[in-house]
Protein backbone atom coordinates (compact mmCIF):
# COMPACT_ATOMS: atom_id res chain seq x y z
CA UNK A 1 0.00 0.00 0.00
CA UNK A 2 2.64 2.09 0.86
CA UNK A 3 4.04 1.95 -2.75
CA UNK A 4 0.55 3.27 -4.24
CA UNK A 5 1.32 6.54 -1.94
CA UNK A 6 4.58 6.51 -3.54
CA UNK A 7 3.55 5.88 -6.90
CA UNK A 8 1.13 8.36 -6.61
CA UNK A 9 3.64 10.85 -5.49
CA UNK A 10 5.84 10.61 -8.52
CA UNK A 11 2.96 10.83 -10.75
CA UNK A 12 2.22 14.27 -9.26
CA UNK A 13 5.58 15.47 -9.14
CA UNK A 14 6.28 14.56 -13.01
CA UNK A 15 2.69 15.77 -14.32
CA UNK A 16 3.74 19.17 -12.39
CA UNK A 17 6.94 19.12 -14.38
CA UNK A 18 4.94 18.39 -17.41
CA UNK A 19 2.71 21.37 -17.06
CA UNK A 20 5.37 23.38 -16.41
CA UNK A 21 7.05 22.90 -20.03
CA UNK A 22 3.40 23.83 -21.59
CA UNK A 23 3.08 26.51 -19.73
CA UNK A 24 6.61 27.63 -20.35
CA UNK A 25 5.45 26.61 -24.36
CA UNK A 26 2.42 28.66 -24.00
CA UNK A 27 3.81 31.71 -22.49
CA UNK A 28 5.78 32.07 -25.73
CA UNK A 29 3.85 31.40 -28.11
CA UNK A 30 4.26 34.76 -29.28
CA UNK A 31 7.79 34.39 -28.87
CA UNK A 32 9.92 35.04 -31.87
CA UNK A 33 12.55 32.12 -32.93
CA UNK A 34 11.23 30.14 -30.01
CA UNK A 35 11.38 26.36 -29.91
CA UNK A 36 9.03 24.47 -27.79
CA UNK A 37 9.81 21.40 -25.72
CA UNK A 38 7.61 18.42 -24.45
CA UNK A 39 8.18 16.07 -21.31
CA UNK A 40 8.52 12.50 -21.76
CA UNK A 41 8.04 9.92 -18.78
CA UNK A 42 9.29 6.59 -18.09
CA UNK A 43 8.44 3.78 -15.59
CA UNK A 44 10.70 3.52 -12.61
CA UNK A 45 11.97 0.46 -11.07
CA UNK A 46 9.87 -2.37 -10.34
CA UNK A 47 9.53 -4.43 -7.17
CA UNK A 48 9.69 -8.22 -7.86
CA UNK A 49 7.28 -10.35 -5.47
CA UNK A 50 7.64 -13.50 -7.94
CA UNK A 51 10.13 -14.58 -9.84
CA UNK A 52 10.03 -16.44 -13.63
CA UNK A 53 10.82 -19.40 -13.70
CA UNK A 54 11.34 -21.68 -16.82
CA UNK A 55 9.32 -24.82 -18.51
CA UNK A 56 9.87 -28.18 -16.83
CA UNK A 57 9.40 -30.78 -20.04
CA UNK A 58 10.46 -33.57 -18.04
CA UNK A 59 7.60 -33.16 -15.07
CA UNK A 60 5.27 -31.65 -17.68
CA UNK A 61 5.35 -28.23 -16.20
CA UNK A 62 4.96 -25.05 -17.66
CA UNK A 63 7.22 -21.74 -16.90
CA UNK A 64 6.09 -19.00 -14.50
CA UNK A 65 5.57 -15.43 -15.80
CA UNK A 66 7.56 -13.17 -13.02
CA UNK A 67 5.49 -11.01 -10.58
CA UNK A 68 6.29 -7.17 -10.16
CA UNK A 69 4.73 -4.14 -9.03
CA UNK A 70 6.02 -0.77 -10.48
CA UNK A 71 7.49 1.80 -8.28
CA UNK A 72 6.32 4.95 -10.07
CA UNK A 73 6.62 7.21 -12.76
CA UNK A 74 10.04 9.20 -13.47
CA UNK A 75 11.16 11.57 -16.29
CA UNK A 76 12.14 10.22 -18.86
CA UNK A 77 13.20 13.41 -20.93
CA UNK A 78 12.28 17.10 -21.81
CA UNK A 79 12.63 17.50 -25.59
CA UNK A 80 13.07 20.74 -27.88
CA UNK A 81 11.58 20.49 -30.70
CA UNK A 82 13.30 21.96 -33.83
CA UNK A 83 9.91 22.44 -36.33
CA UNK A 84 10.36 25.46 -38.03
CA UNK A 85 7.77 28.00 -37.19
CA UNK A 86 5.47 30.40 -39.32
CA UNK A 87 7.28 33.16 -40.90
CA UNK A 88 5.90 36.62 -40.28
CA UNK A 89 6.58 39.51 -42.88
CA UNK A 90 8.19 43.12 -41.46
CA UNK A 91 8.65 45.99 -42.38
CA UNK A 92 12.04 45.71 -41.46
CA UNK A 93 15.70 44.72 -43.71
CA UNK A 94 17.19 43.82 -40.94
CA UNK A 95 14.71 41.11 -39.43
CA UNK A 96 15.81 38.06 -40.71
CA UNK A 97 14.43 34.13 -41.20
CA UNK A 98 16.05 31.05 -41.71
CA UNK A 99 14.65 28.75 -44.28
CA UNK A 100 15.97 25.30 -43.61
CA UNK A 101 18.30 24.16 -40.77
CA UNK A 102 20.76 26.87 -39.96
CA UNK A 103 20.83 28.88 -37.07
CA UNK A 104 22.55 32.88 -36.71
CA UNK A 105 25.58 32.94 -34.93
CA UNK A 106 26.31 35.77 -32.10
CA UNK A 107 29.31 35.78 -29.91
CA UNK A 108 30.18 38.21 -26.63
CA UNK A 109 33.71 38.10 -27.33
CA UNK A 110 34.39 34.90 -25.22
CA UNK A 111 32.00 32.68 -26.19
CA UNK A 112 29.63 32.02 -29.24
CA UNK A 113 25.73 31.10 -29.31
CA UNK A 114 23.13 30.07 -31.87
CA UNK A 115 19.49 31.51 -31.96
CA UNK A 116 16.96 31.30 -35.06
CA UNK A 117 15.39 34.94 -33.41
CA UNK A 118 16.71 37.21 -36.25
CA UNK A 119 15.20 40.41 -35.10
CA UNK A 120 18.91 43.01 -35.74
CA UNK A 121 19.96 46.27 -36.33
CA UNK A 122 22.69 48.41 -37.13
CA UNK A 123 24.13 49.80 -33.31
CA UNK A 124 25.20 52.76 -33.08
CA UNK A 125 28.99 51.66 -33.72
CA UNK A 126 27.61 50.52 -37.13
CA UNK A 127 27.76 46.66 -36.41
CA UNK A 128 24.85 44.70 -37.15
CA UNK A 129 23.45 42.79 -33.38
CA UNK A 130 20.83 40.94 -32.03
CA UNK A 131 17.88 43.02 -30.70
CA UNK A 132 17.10 40.26 -27.94
CA UNK A 133 20.38 41.30 -26.14
CA UNK A 134 22.72 43.63 -28.09
CA UNK A 135 25.51 40.63 -29.43
CA UNK A 136 26.94 41.51 -32.15
CA UNK A 137 26.13 39.15 -35.66
CA UNK A 138 28.14 37.12 -37.02
CA UNK A 139 29.53 36.78 -40.61
CA UNK A 140 32.12 37.41 -43.13
CA UNK A 141 33.53 41.08 -44.34
CA UNK A 142 33.79 42.07 -47.61
CA UNK A 143 36.71 43.70 -49.06
CA UNK A 144 36.88 47.11 -51.20
CA UNK A 145 36.31 45.54 -54.17
CA UNK A 146 32.87 43.95 -52.54
CA UNK A 147 34.33 40.27 -52.68
CA UNK A 148 33.44 38.10 -49.35
CA UNK A 149 36.81 37.72 -48.05
CA UNK A 150 37.48 33.70 -46.74
CA UNK A 151 39.24 34.37 -43.27
CA UNK A 152 39.65 30.31 -43.39
CA UNK A 153 36.37 30.06 -40.70
CA UNK A 154 37.48 33.01 -38.95
CA UNK A 155 33.85 34.97 -38.15
CA UNK A 156 34.02 38.54 -37.80
CA UNK A 157 31.77 41.63 -36.63
CA UNK A 158 29.71 42.94 -39.45
CA UNK A 159 30.40 46.24 -39.33
CA UNK A 160 29.77 49.05 -41.38
CA UNK A 161 32.96 50.71 -40.74
CA UNK A 162 33.53 54.93 -42.08
CA UNK A 163 35.29 54.14 -45.11
CA UNK A 164 32.44 52.08 -46.16
CA UNK A 165 29.79 55.03 -45.86
CA UNK A 166 31.50 56.39 -49.44
CA UNK A 167 33.12 55.76 -52.48
CA UNK A 168 35.37 57.33 -53.90
CA UNK A 169 35.06 58.05 -57.54
CA UNK A 170 36.60 55.99 -60.26
CA UNK A 171 38.11 57.51 -64.02
CA UNK A 172 36.41 55.87 -67.16
CA UNK A 173 39.24 53.35 -68.70
CA UNK A 174 36.98 51.71 -71.14
CA UNK A 175 34.12 52.48 -73.24
CA UNK A 176 32.12 49.85 -74.79
CA UNK A 177 29.48 50.63 -77.91
CA UNK A 178 27.02 48.33 -79.57
CA UNK A 179 24.85 48.08 -82.54
CA UNK A 180 24.75 48.31 -86.12
CA UNK A 181 25.68 51.28 -88.84
CA UNK A 182 23.36 51.32 -91.49
CA UNK A 183 25.30 49.07 -94.63
CA UNK A 184 22.88 51.79 -96.52
CA UNK A 185 24.78 55.00 -95.49
CA UNK A 186 25.97 57.16 -98.21
CA UNK A 187 29.44 58.31 -98.25
CA UNK A 188 30.56 61.42 -96.46
CA UNK A 189 27.11 60.74 -94.16
CA UNK A 190 28.04 60.44 -90.28
CA UNK A 191 25.98 59.23 -87.05
CA UNK A 192 27.02 60.67 -83.47
CA UNK A 193 26.50 58.96 -80.09
CA UNK A 194 27.67 60.66 -76.76
CA UNK A 195 29.24 58.82 -74.08
CA UNK A 196 29.29 59.74 -70.73
CA UNK A 197 32.97 59.28 -69.00
CA UNK A 198 34.47 60.52 -65.36
CA UNK A 199 37.75 61.82 -64.36
CA UNK A 200 39.70 61.20 -61.32
CA UNK A 201 37.74 63.50 -59.54
CA UNK A 202 34.61 62.01 -60.50
CA UNK A 203 33.44 64.97 -62.80
CA UNK A 204 30.91 64.46 -65.57
CA UNK A 205 32.46 64.77 -69.32
CA UNK A 206 30.20 64.17 -72.08
CA UNK A 207 32.03 63.18 -75.30
CA UNK A 208 30.43 62.87 -78.59
CA UNK A 209 31.98 59.76 -80.81
CA UNK A 210 31.23 60.60 -84.51
CA UNK A 211 31.63 57.83 -87.34
CA UNK A 212 31.65 58.82 -91.01
CA UNK A 213 31.24 56.72 -94.00
CA UNK A 214 34.46 56.72 -96.14
CA UNK A 215 33.77 54.17 -98.43
CA UNK A 216 31.96 50.87 -98.40
CA UNK A 217 32.93 48.98 -95.92
CA UNK A 218 35.10 51.47 -93.99
CA UNK A 219 34.29 54.43 -91.54
CA UNK A 220 36.38 56.90 -89.52
CA UNK A 221 35.25 57.99 -85.80
CA UNK A 222 36.51 60.76 -84.62
CA UNK A 223 36.20 62.47 -80.46
CA UNK A 224 35.97 65.77 -79.25
CA UNK A 225 34.50 67.08 -75.76
CA UNK A 226 30.84 68.43 -75.85
CA UNK A 227 31.01 72.12 -74.83
CA UNK A 228 34.49 72.47 -76.49
CA UNK A 229 34.35 75.66 -78.21
CA UNK A 230 38.36 74.70 -79.41
CA UNK A 231 37.05 71.20 -80.87
CA UNK A 232 40.33 69.47 -79.69
CA UNK A 233 40.82 65.93 -81.48
CA UNK A 234 40.66 63.44 -78.70
CA UNK A 235 41.55 60.61 -80.71
CA UNK A 236 45.20 59.49 -82.24
CA UNK A 237 46.24 62.01 -84.46
CA UNK A 238 47.01 59.45 -87.16
CA UNK A 239 43.75 58.94 -89.37
CA UNK A 240 44.68 55.33 -89.97
CA UNK A 241 44.40 54.60 -86.18
CA UNK A 242 40.55 55.52 -86.55
CA UNK A 243 39.84 54.29 -89.26
CA UNK A 244 36.94 51.09 -88.43
CA UNK A 245 36.66 48.96 -91.26
CA UNK A 246 34.07 45.51 -92.04
CA UNK A 247 34.19 42.08 -93.59
CA UNK A 248 31.76 41.59 -96.46
CA UNK A 249 29.66 39.64 -93.98
CA UNK A 250 29.49 42.59 -91.57
CA UNK A 251 31.57 42.23 -88.81
CA UNK A 252 34.21 44.33 -87.56
CA UNK A 253 37.99 43.52 -89.93
CA UNK A 254 40.10 46.25 -88.00
CA UNK A 255 39.80 48.95 -86.26
CA UNK A 256 38.13 47.29 -82.86
CA UNK A 257 39.90 49.00 -80.65
CA UNK A 258 40.72 52.67 -80.46
CA UNK A 259 42.11 54.65 -77.34
CA UNK A 260 40.79 58.52 -76.72
CA UNK A 261 42.98 60.75 -74.29
CA UNK A 262 41.14 63.89 -72.18
CA UNK A 263 44.22 66.09 -71.52
CA UNK A 264 43.86 67.53 -68.11
CA UNK A 265 43.96 71.09 -69.50
CA UNK A 266 40.53 70.35 -70.64
CA UNK A 267 38.96 68.59 -67.37
CA UNK A 268 40.22 70.93 -64.35
CA UNK A 269 43.26 72.16 -64.90
CA UNK A 270 45.63 71.58 -62.42
CA UNK A 271 42.58 68.85 -60.55
CA UNK A 272 41.97 66.46 -62.65
CA UNK A 273 43.90 63.93 -63.92
CA UNK A 274 44.46 63.67 -67.71
CA UNK A 275 41.91 60.69 -68.77
CA UNK A 276 42.85 58.07 -70.64
CA UNK A 277 40.16 55.35 -71.96
CA UNK A 278 39.75 52.56 -74.11
CA UNK A 279 37.51 52.44 -77.26
CA UNK A 280 36.31 49.11 -77.27
CA UNK A 281 34.23 49.07 -80.92
CA UNK A 282 34.18 45.00 -80.91
CA UNK A 283 30.00 44.76 -80.74
CA UNK A 284 29.24 47.12 -83.84
CA UNK A 285 28.16 45.64 -87.09
CA UNK A 286 27.33 46.80 -90.83
CA UNK A 287 24.30 45.01 -92.01
CA UNK A 288 21.70 46.38 -94.36
CA UNK A 289 19.21 47.73 -91.17
CA UNK A 290 18.75 50.84 -89.65
CA UNK A 291 21.30 52.14 -87.26
CA UNK A 292 21.04 51.18 -83.71
CA UNK A 293 24.75 51.96 -82.29
CA UNK A 294 24.31 52.62 -78.78
CA UNK A 295 26.86 53.23 -76.02
CA UNK A 296 26.68 50.00 -73.96
CA UNK A 297 28.55 50.99 -71.11
CA UNK A 298 31.53 52.58 -69.69
CA UNK A 299 33.34 51.23 -66.17
CA UNK A 300 33.76 54.86 -64.50
CA UNK A 301 31.46 56.28 -61.76
CA UNK A 302 31.49 59.22 -59.43
CA UNK A 303 31.85 59.32 -55.87
CA UNK A 304 28.72 58.28 -53.53
CA UNK A 305 27.50 57.72 -50.45
CA UNK A 306 25.59 54.97 -48.87
CA UNK A 307 21.91 55.25 -49.42
CA UNK A 308 20.86 52.02 -47.37
CA UNK A 309 21.70 48.28 -46.81
CA UNK A 310 19.92 45.54 -47.79
CA UNK A 311 20.33 41.65 -47.14
CA UNK A 312 19.75 39.04 -50.32
CA UNK A 313 18.75 34.99 -49.61
CA UNK A 314 22.55 33.92 -49.27
CA UNK A 315 22.52 36.38 -46.35
CA UNK A 316 25.11 38.74 -48.42
CA UNK A 317 24.70 42.53 -47.10
CA UNK A 318 24.32 44.81 -50.26
CA UNK A 319 25.20 48.21 -50.12
CA UNK A 320 22.93 50.93 -52.24
CA UNK A 321 24.70 54.26 -52.93
CA UNK A 322 23.67 57.80 -54.27
CA UNK A 323 25.84 57.57 -57.60
CA UNK A 324 23.80 54.26 -58.20
CA UNK A 325 26.32 51.67 -57.16
CA UNK A 326 26.14 48.52 -55.15
CA UNK A 327 28.48 46.27 -53.65
CA UNK A 328 28.98 43.63 -51.35
CA UNK A 329 29.52 44.63 -48.03
CA UNK A 330 29.42 41.26 -46.19
CA UNK A 331 27.66 37.49 -46.03
CA UNK A 332 26.24 36.48 -42.45
CA UNK A 333 26.97 33.05 -40.80
CA UNK A 334 25.04 30.19 -40.78
CA UNK A 335 26.14 27.05 -38.16
CA UNK A 336 24.07 23.34 -37.93
CA UNK A 337 24.74 20.58 -36.03
CA UNK A 338 23.62 17.07 -36.42
CA UNK A 339 21.91 16.53 -33.22
CA UNK A 340 20.17 20.04 -32.58
CA UNK A 341 17.79 18.77 -29.55
CA UNK A 342 20.81 18.86 -27.69
CA UNK A 343 21.77 22.06 -27.35
CA UNK A 344 21.43 23.75 -24.42
CA UNK A 345 18.87 27.28 -23.54
CA UNK A 346 20.70 29.97 -22.43
CA UNK A 347 18.01 32.67 -22.25
CA UNK A 348 17.25 35.22 -24.66
CA UNK A 349 15.95 32.40 -27.17
CA UNK A 350 19.79 31.51 -27.84
CA UNK A 351 21.25 28.05 -27.94
CA UNK A 352 24.72 27.46 -26.81
CA UNK A 353 26.67 23.79 -27.83
CA UNK A 354 26.73 20.67 -25.66
CA UNK A 355 28.61 17.44 -25.31
CA UNK A 356 25.63 15.70 -27.43
CA UNK A 357 24.79 18.73 -29.98
CA UNK A 358 28.06 17.95 -31.82
CA UNK A 359 30.18 20.72 -32.88
CA UNK A 360 28.69 23.68 -34.94
CA UNK A 361 29.24 23.27 -38.54
CA UNK A 362 29.79 26.74 -39.97
CA UNK A 363 28.81 27.97 -43.14
CA UNK A 364 26.84 30.12 -45.58
CA UNK A 365 23.01 30.57 -46.58
CA UNK A 366 22.22 28.74 -49.83
CA UNK A 367 24.94 26.09 -49.16
CA UNK A 368 25.65 22.88 -47.94
CA UNK A 369 21.99 22.00 -46.48
CA UNK A 370 21.92 25.27 -44.03
CA UNK A 371 19.14 26.72 -45.84
CA UNK A 372 18.26 30.05 -47.31
CA UNK A 373 17.86 33.90 -45.32
CA UNK A 374 14.62 35.51 -45.79
CA UNK A 375 14.72 39.66 -45.06
CA UNK A 376 12.12 41.69 -43.77
CA UNK A 377 10.41 38.73 -42.47
CA UNK A 378 10.81 37.12 -39.05
CA UNK A 379 10.66 33.34 -37.51
CA UNK A 380 7.46 32.99 -35.12
CA UNK A 381 6.96 30.39 -32.17
CA UNK A 382 6.31 26.63 -33.22
CA UNK A 383 4.41 26.44 -30.64
CA UNK A 384 0.75 24.98 -31.23
CA UNK A 385 -1.88 26.09 -29.18
CA UNK A 386 -4.05 23.58 -29.78
CA UNK A 387 -1.69 20.72 -29.49
CA UNK A 388 -0.97 22.61 -26.18
CA UNK A 389 -4.32 22.89 -24.75
CA UNK A 390 -4.91 18.89 -25.74
CA UNK A 391 -1.82 18.29 -23.54
CA UNK A 392 -2.60 20.41 -20.56
CA UNK A 393 -5.90 18.52 -20.27
CA UNK A 394 -4.18 14.83 -20.80
CA UNK A 395 -1.90 16.54 -17.84
CA UNK A 396 -3.95 18.05 -15.62
CA UNK A 397 -6.34 14.52 -15.89
CA UNK A 398 -2.96 12.75 -15.07
CA UNK A 399 -2.51 15.06 -12.05
CA UNK A 400 -5.58 14.37 -10.94
CA UNK A 401 -5.60 10.28 -11.12
CA UNK A 402 -2.57 10.40 -9.15
CA UNK A 403 -3.76 12.64 -6.72
CA UNK A 404 -7.10 10.31 -6.51
CA UNK A 405 -4.45 6.99 -6.08
CA UNK A 406 -2.75 8.59 -2.63
CA UNK A 407 -6.39 9.57 -1.34
CA UNK A 408 -7.50 6.08 -1.88
CA UNK A 409 -4.26 4.76 -0.45
CA UNK A 410 -4.68 7.25 2.57
CA UNK A 411 -8.52 5.95 2.93
CA UNK A 412 -7.29 2.39 2.69
CA UNK A 413 -4.87 2.98 5.57
CA UNK A 414 -7.19 4.39 7.97
CA UNK A 415 -9.52 1.43 7.60
CA UNK A 416 -6.58 -0.42 8.47
CA UNK A 417 -5.79 1.91 11.79
CA UNK A 418 -9.48 1.51 12.69
CA UNK A 419 -9.05 -2.54 12.88
CA UNK A 420 -7.58 -2.12 16.42
CA UNK A 421 -10.78 -0.46 17.83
Amino acid sequence: MMRSLFSGVSGLQNHQIRMDVIGNNIANVNTVGFKGSRATFKETLSQTLISASAPDPGRNLGGINPCQIGLGVGLSSIDVIHSPGGTQSTNSETDLAVEGTGFFIVADGAKQYYTRAGMMEFDGAGTLVSKSNGLPVMGYLANEKGEIVDTGGQLQHLRITSDIHSISPVSTSSVVLNGNVSAFTENGESLSRIATVYDSLGATHRVIITFEKNAPNNWSWSAKLENDSSNTQLGPTDPAERVLSFNDDGTVLAGNIGNIIIPSTLLEPGQAEELEFELDLNGVRQFAEDNSLVVQRQNGFPSGDLDGISIDQSGILIGSYSNGLIKHLGQVALARFENPPGLLKVGDTMFEESVNSGNPVIGLANTGGFGSIMSNSLEMSNVDLSEEFTEMIITQRGFQANSRVITSADEMLQELVNLKR
